[in-house]
């Protein structure tokens, strides 16, 4: 029973906004590298430097990842493996991900890759620190150097890269705190640090960011406040700050992120009340806050979310009733209000929620019956009520509940 539900719902979603957001920064990549500057009459010096440069980071590579760079001889640079060139035979994309490659990034030549738009090195076995030269690529839009295992800081030149539409630095091993210069990456859609060890707090200057649709700083070891400017990110779509040590209340202002999908703020040190205003982010299908200090009451305007799938509560200080416009959550599939100091009786309205299939308020102060409606809920699989004070018989009507895997009634009054 306890490992059933102890299996919280913690993810962090890349969703198809996150998809689509990649596919149009890879269209006005073609759209530059079809209008590069680089002149004609310097094309063949270009190359040679161009072509050096590279050949150089190759030869700082373990042995295996130079016979999988076999193909990078000569100067013609647009034919070997994971380059693309622009009109004018200038190296506009070096995309390697998942390549096996096993080295550092020093010698790397960011200081000769004038008209680079899009640099992918993610899924390899790199290591060290990125060197500070990364901001002298002037024209790039694209950045991902995920899942390998770089460390150091992240070096504050990256806020010279003002054209940049995605960041992803995520599943490193970067210290150090987030540098404030993100702040001037103004075209910056994805912003993708988690996973890493991160410190410090967020910065105020991330607010900047009025085009970002999907910020993900969770698993680090981030601290302090949410900064209120955060509620300036107006295109925003997904906000994952979970798993650090995040403390203070969540503030007021999310609830301007009109178009909000995914909120994950979960296994911080939160504290004070829910905010009404998380009741305008309309778009919202999935809400996870648990394992915080929140406490207070659950604010009745969660129930004009009427795109909630997912809403976790769990393991908080919050008290009161359970509201019964919680009922208006037409498309909830998992409601966990478990460990919390919750009264007061389950509301008839929760046997509106016909898509419910994962139903955990234990570990509450509930009392009163169990609402016969919960009869209704023909997808449920999982019922957990147990460590209440609920009284009174079963309801017959549970005999509805023809899809019930795991039920959990132990721990009340029920006669």
């Amino acid at each position: 029973m306890m490992s059933l539900i102890e299996r919280p719902i913690s993810h962090c979603l890349f969703t198809a906004a996150f998809i689509i957001i990649l596919a149009l920064a890879s269209s006005f990549h073609v759209a530059i590298s079809s209008s590069s500057a680089t002149s004609p009459s310097n094309v063949v010096t270009m190359m040679g430097l161009e072509a050096e440069a590279l050949l150089e980071w190759k030869a700082s590579l373990d042995n295996q990842s130079q016979f999988r760079l076999s193909s990078w001889v000569g100067n013609v640079t647009c034919h070997w493996v994971g380059i693309s060139c622009n009109n004018f035979s200038s190296i506009s994309h070096v995309n390697l991900p998942g390549a096996g490659l096993k080295g550092t990034l020093h010698t790397f030549g960011f200081s000769s890759l004038h008209s680079l738009i899009s640099l992918n090195l993610s899924n390899n076995l790199l290591y060290g620190t990125i060197p500070s030269q990364l901001g002298n690529l002037s024209k790039l839009i694209y950045l991902d150097l995920s899942t390998n295992q770089l460390s150091g800081s992240i070096p504050h030149q990256v806020g010279n890269l003002k054209l940049l539409n995605v960041l992803n630095l995520s599943s490193n091993g970067f210290t150090g705190s987030i540098p404030v210069a993100i702040g001037n990456l103004s075209n910056l859609i994805t912003l993708a640090l988690y996973d890493n060890n991160i410190s410090g707090s967020i910065p105020q200057e991330l607010g900047k960011l009025t085009s970002l649709a999907w910020l993900n700083l969770y698993e680090n070891n981030l601290s302090g406040f949410i900064p209120t400017s955060i509620g300036n990110l107006s295109n925003l779509s997904v906000l994952c700050l979970s798993n650090n040590t995040l403390s203070g209340p969540i503030p007021e202002e999310i609830g301007k992120l009109g178009f909000l999908s995914d909120l994950a703020l979960y296994m911080n040190n939160l504290s004070g009340p829910i905010p009404a205003s998380i009741g305008n982010l309309s778009n919202l299908s999935t809400l996870l806050l648990w394992r915080n200090n929140l406490c207070g009451s659950i604010p009745s305007s969660m129930g004009k979310l009427g795109n909630l799938a997912t809403l976790d509560l769990s393991k908080n200080k919050l008290l009161g009733l359970i509201p019964t416009s919680i009922g208006n959550l037409s498309n909830l599939s998992a409601l966990h209000l478990f460990n919390n100091t919750l009264s007061g009786p389950i509301p008839e309205e929760i046997g509106k929620l016909g898509f419910l299939s994962d139903l955990a308020l234990y570990m509450n102060n509930l009392s009163g019956p169990i609402p016969a409606s919960i009869g209704n809920l023909s997808n449920l699989s999982i019922l957990y009520l147990w460590e209440n004070n609920l009284c009174g018989s079963i309801p017959s009507s549970m005999g509805n509940l023809g899809n019930l895997a795991s039920l959990a009634l132990s721990k009340n009054k029920l006669s």
